[in-house]
């Protein structure tokens, strides 16, 4: 039986699903790279790295992987997976708008704090990805923020939050507030990552009080 064909030109050795080593195998190579990435850069961290790390053969790496970019590729999608699931939960959250909009917060808080190694190298690196998967995460990061516009325009019309502020702004003031959090975020010396996750949704709740 053939080996498929992959991107960069080899062949892919594995025939038949995975088996549960290969699964467990290919989550190490997954997040030695992610390591990799964040500790040398994308471009400067090879395939001859990542194996060394890992601890095989460099040409062993193609059953499980079809290159380096594959790699990147895979660390953005499982983030926003994450972000999905996030979204998924804020929307079936019962109450009004205001209460979405802190298990939105919340949740996308603590996603970081699980994956901060994961969400520094897809923040830095994700530009290195090719224009047609890059392109496919920018659609699901629109379709993300899209979700926290209408949730401040639900607000407003529900009486959870301000009617004043401009949902786009306010949207664009959230994201950048929560998805910053892995530049300062150590937590070896910080607290608990479900405390900053109350305290973020404590401050985005409070500034959109309604006005008296």
């Amino acid at each position: 039986m053939a080996a498929a064909p992959t991107t960069n030109g080899t062949q892919r050795r594995r025939v038949g699903p995975p088996t549960a080593r290969a699964v467990e195998r290919e989550q190490e190579i997954v997040d030695t790279a992610a390591e990799l990435f964040h500790r040398k850069g994308y471009a400067a961290t090879t395939l001859q790295d990542i194996a060394d790390a890992v601890g095989i053969l460099k040409g062993s790496l193609y059953y499980y992987i079809d290159g380096k970019e594959d790699l990147l590729y895979r660390i953005t999608i499982a983030i926003h997976a994450d972000a999905h699931a996030n979204l998924d939960a804020a929307r079936a959250t019962p109450g009004l708008a205001a209460d979405r909009l802190r298990a939105l917060v919340e949740g996308h808080v603590r996603s970081f704090g699980r994956r901060l190694t994961w969400i520094r190298v897809f923040y830095t690196e994700y530009a290195s990805l090719a224009d047609e998967r890059r392109h496919h995460i920018m659609q699901e990061r629109r379709d993300y923020e899209a979700f926290v516009q209408d949730l401040l325009l639900e607000g407003r019309r529900d009486g959870s939050l301000a009617s004043d502020l401009e949902p786009w702004i306010v949207g664009n003031a959230v994201l950048t507030m929560v998805n910053t959090v892995y530049l300062w975020y150590r937590p070896q010396r910080d607290v608990d990552i479900d405390t900053v996750a109350r305290t973020y949704a404590d401050l985005v709740l409070r500034g959109l009080q309604p006005r008296p």
